[in-house]
């Protein structure tokens, strides 16, 4: 019997469980944050969800990858680039609140950040 459970033992321990891996960040609740903290230590927000309120700026739509983008701004000027891919409930004026993944987008051809948040939700807060 002792023999039974020694090998059960021992294969929960060298057979991990059949769960898939998820990256965590995916998976944490958005952090609200402002524009002007994100702008400022992009790196340190890197692949973290955040959520931040702004005003939308410069929308483009590309119909080949059904995406669009456009600045979120806050009331000093600082923008981050969001990208959506759903249908625009929104335009060009109003205030939102996006949710998503950030990303620092570093560019060493201009030694710049080029902070973005791919959006997973996007709630109009005023219209225009």
């Amino acid at each position: 019997m002792k023999k039974i459970a020694v090998f059960v033992l021992a294969a929960a321990f060298l057979f991990p469980s059949c769960a898939r891996w998820e990256n965590p960040a995916t998976f944490m609740l958005s952090a609200d944050k402002s524009i002007a903290v994100l702008v400022l230590n992009p790196s340190v927000y890197t692949m973290q969800e955040v959520r931040v309120k702004g005003k939308v700026w410069e929308i483009k739509t590309t119909e080949e990858e059904e995406l669009a983008t456009f600045k979120l701004a806050d009331s000093d000027g600082n923008y981050i680039t969001v990208i959506w891919a759903k249908e625009i409930s929104f335009t060009e004026g109003n205030i939102v609140e996006a949710a998503g993944l950030f990303d620092s987008n570093f560019n060493s051809s201009e030694n710049k950040f080029n902070p973005t948040i791919t959006a997973k939700t996007i709630r109009v807060l005023k219209k225009n």
